[in-house]
């Protein structure tokens, strides 16, 4: 299942092209769920919250207050495995959107010509990247929930306080719902995770450093650590560490 966000001020082109993306999706056996906007900064705030994470991202360029190549680096500095296409009526922006890492191009006056190639040329490229992304099931309020749907190199650590659980990631923090500590170390430990102590597990690429007692992640958060898992920990360290150092 991918999630489609398609932002334009142009509520009539938004109702139109919306169903037209969908129905070339299924014709390519993929699954899709859409979100329109009307301004940036509500698709800004919607994926900050990963409310929910957009797979692809259909933005116009041409729009008032904000414009789409605003709102393209500001999506870029939340995210950069998004595949972004961008839409104009002027087909001459082409030339001033490469730095925001585009997919695909379509001018609206050849929009419905293009249309399959490049959603092709994206579901190719979501194959080849084959990104890991996770689903959970985290609190919305007291009484309710919501999916979203992270990135695993987004997710910082996962701790357990109180009975609940609580998911740690690059843009927010987030109470999973109706979820046991155990399952989450049994499905991300060997997904380079490693427990710190007997309540919270790390992405092990957050990690700045160790010491006798406490770990300190890239953020500058400081967890406790358990001085019989600090071995274990600073040998999987010392590996990645000397991984990237080999040229």
């Amino acid at each position: 299942m991918l999630n489609l966000a398609f932002c334009d001020d142009d509520k009539d082109f938004l109702a139109q092209i919306a169903p037209e993306v969908e129905k070339i999706f299924r014709h390519l056996k993929v699954e899709t769920r859409s979100f329109s906007f009307k301004k940036g900064e509500d698709l800004i705030a919607a994926f900050s919250k990963y409310q929910p994470y957009y797979d692809v991202i259909f933005l116009d360029i041409d729009m008032p207050q904000k414009d789409g190549k605003e709102v393209a680096k500001e999506l870029r500095l939340l995210d950069k495995k998004f595949k972004l296409i961008f839409i104009t009526a002027y087909p001459q922006e082409a030339l001033n959107t490469f730095q925001y890492d585009v997919i695909g191009f379509l001018p609206k006056s050849l929009i419905h010509e293009r249309l399959t190639d490049v959603i092709t040329q994206v579901i190719d490229r979501i194959n080849e990247d084959n990104p890991k992304t996770q689903i959970f099931k985290v609190v919305k309020n007291p009484n309710g929930s919501m999916d979203i749907k992270v990135p695993l190199d987004d997710i910082i650590y996962f701790e357990c306080i109180n009975r609940k659980v609580f998911l740690y990631t690059k843009r927010e923090a987030f109470i999973l719902h109706n979820c046991q500590f155990s399952e989450i170390v049994q499905k991300y430990l060997p997904l380079e995770f490693v427990d710190i102590h007997r309540s919270c597990i790390v992405n092990i690429k957050y990690i700045f450093s160790l010491d006798e007692t406490e770990i300190s992640l890239d953020n500058g958060i400081r967890l406790p650590l358990s001085r019989r898992k600090r071995q274990n920990i600073f040998d999987k360290f010392s590996e990645i560490i000397s991984g990237d150092n080999i040229i």
